[in-house]
């Protein structure tokens, strides 16, 4: 089987990163810390962890009946762990969504709105995310205390607001519009259209839109805090504040489609942020590979929906090699 080279450079990319972070820390005292963690956090972590993923369910079931459309929500939850399922295996940077909108999408038969869905379902997760992050900002100053960490975290908030200006923008689209019809993308532009529409529709629905932001300041401080716990659980003397500064500039930057689903990367961010405040990279590792592990054994039901839905997972592989 062909690689294709955009998978090839980002699998270097993964490893390069991970290569790096393993010659700067000690593999068995992180190791030894692990052992700390106990069968019965193990359970309360994941349960509290799918707690997080019924949120954002609700949070898409209420985005999707703003624009007419009623899902139940077992169905979502399914969509969304067989969309973690791929994730961890597909090294295309969107396949978990993809196939969330292409399950959804077979119920409702209207792609555009289940896209725009999607799209304001992850926004508002990180506009609530960078909104607490800023709101904590004052006192964490003092805690963190490092230029560079906040020059991250402003850079981070500042590229989300941009890129969704852009997405946006109905000025912008009428600048770019010429330029896609003469490279014949026209269908594209109207894609985007009715994007923008349904975003404007969904602004005219006041408790929509409210009660939607309101579950995402609910969810962003749940996962702040489910890092905190297993923080805790670890022995790693991290506070709340702290993880509310550095959670915005992990979930932004390994967004980034240079690695696979953002393996590598996170690891370095977490050990540059750890010791940036004290902190020893050991602990940055075993913070970051515990929830990674957890996410993955999260993720595993996704697997039997996929085998359940094998039509979906194949149009799913399309979608990821294009």
């Amino acid at each position: 089987m062909k690689i294709k080279p955009i998978v090839l450079f980002k699998t270097i990319i993964s490893l390069g990163f991970i290569a790096f972070v393993l010659t700067r820390i000690d593999i068995a005292q992180t190791g030894k810390q692990f052992q700390s963690l106990s069968l019965p956090f193990i359970l309360f972590a994941l349960i509290y962890y799918t707690g997080c993923q019924w949120l954002s369910c609700l949070r898409w079931q209420v985005i999707l009946r703003s624009s007419g459309y009623s899902i139940p929500i077992p169905n979502l939850l399914s969509s969304y762990f067989a969309g973690m399922f791929l994730n961890i295996f597909l090294p295309g940077s969107f396949g978990g969504d993809a196939y969330r909108i292409y399950r959804v999408a077979q119920q409702t038969k209207d792609s555009e709105a289940v896209l725009v869905s999607v799209f304001l379902e992850r926004f508002t997760g990180l506009f609530a995310l960078s909104a607490l992050a800023i709101v904590g900002l004052p006192p964490a100053v003092k805690i963190v205390g490092r230029w560079d960490i906040l020059l991250l975290f402003f850079g981070c908030v500042g590229a989300l607001v941009g890129g969704v200006i852009l997405i946006i923008s109905p000025q912008l689209l009428i600048i770019i519009e010429p330029w896609l019809k003469k490279i014949r993308l026209q269908t594209l532009a109207a894609r985007f259209a009715k994007i923008q529409f349904l975003l404007r529709q969904f602004t005219q629905h006041s408790q929509s839109l409210i009660l939607s932001i309101f579950l995402s300041f609910l969810l962003m401080l749940s996962l702040v805090y489910y890092h905190y716990l297993i923080a805790q659980q670890l022995k790693i003397p991290i506070s709340y504040l702290e993880l509310s500064v550095f959670i915005p500039i992990l979930a932004v930057i390994t967004l980034l489609p240079i690695s696979l689903g953002g393996i590598g990367v996170k690891e370095c961010l977490w050990v540059y942020l750890f010791t940036r405040i004290g902190l020893t990279g050991e602990q940055a590792l075993l913070l970051s590979v515990t929830t990674t592990i957890l996410g993955w054994l999260l993720a595993l039901p996704g697997g039997i929906v996929l085998l359940l839905d094998s039509a979906g997972f194949q149009h799913i592989r399309q979608v990821d090699k294009q």
